[in-house]
């Protein structure tokens, strides 16, 4: 579904029937429902007796919110990356591919491959305001031309305005992340 459309209750429920939103269902939750994305699937965590039928309309206000900040396509991704490029760098700074994974660690929210150009940005940072992930995805392309964290890797990653800002709201977002798994 693309961001410029609205979900209705019939196309959540024809989406959960094939398996584009998946339900998992949980003893440990008893009250509150969650919606994420995990690449190209949206999970909606719920208690175990939970009726989606009965809550579709509540689903489907969910689903809209969500959909409102989406910028999860690897399309959206490779179009932020032009966008940074040439708001930060004149166009300079450009990979060779930039996608959505799955596979980084709690600590780890993208990575950049020097050698091929390849940007890697963790599925995680799907569910973060667009300037978080505006600050990630410059501090990749920084990585195209310097590899190492040095002053003059910094000096070019803080030309986003908001770098500071995204190292706190990181942090804090680790944080919970580590909280909601128990560690």
């Amino acid at each position: 579904m693309s961001r410029a459309q609205r979900w209705s209750e019939e196309e959540v429920l024809r989406a959960i029937a094939r398996g584009e939103i998946e339900v998992r269902r949980s003893a440990r939750r008893k009250k509150t429902v969650a919606v994420s994305k995990e690449v190209e699937t949206y999970v909606l965590r719920t208690p175990v007796r939970y009726s989606v039928e009965r809550n579709i309309r509540s689903l489907t206000d969910l689903f809209n919110r969500l959909s409102a900040r989406d910028h999860s396509s690897d399309a959206d991704l490779a179009e932020l990356a032009e966008e940074m490029s040439r708001r930060f760098f004149g166009g300079r700074l450009r990979p060779t591919s930039i996608r959505w994974v799955t596979n980084q660690n709690v600590s780890r929210w993208a990575s950049t491959t020097t050698s091929t150009g390849d940007i890697r940005v963790s599925h995680r940072l799907q569910a973060v305001p667009r300037w978080v992930l505006e600050t990630v995805v410059v501090h990749e392309l920084v990585h195209l031309q310097i590899g190492p964290h040095s002053k003059e890797f910094h000096a070019l990653a803080d030309r986003h305005p908001r770098q500071t800002d995204a190292k706190i709201y990181l942090e804090g977002f680790s944080d919970g992340e580590r909280f909601r798994r128990g560690g």
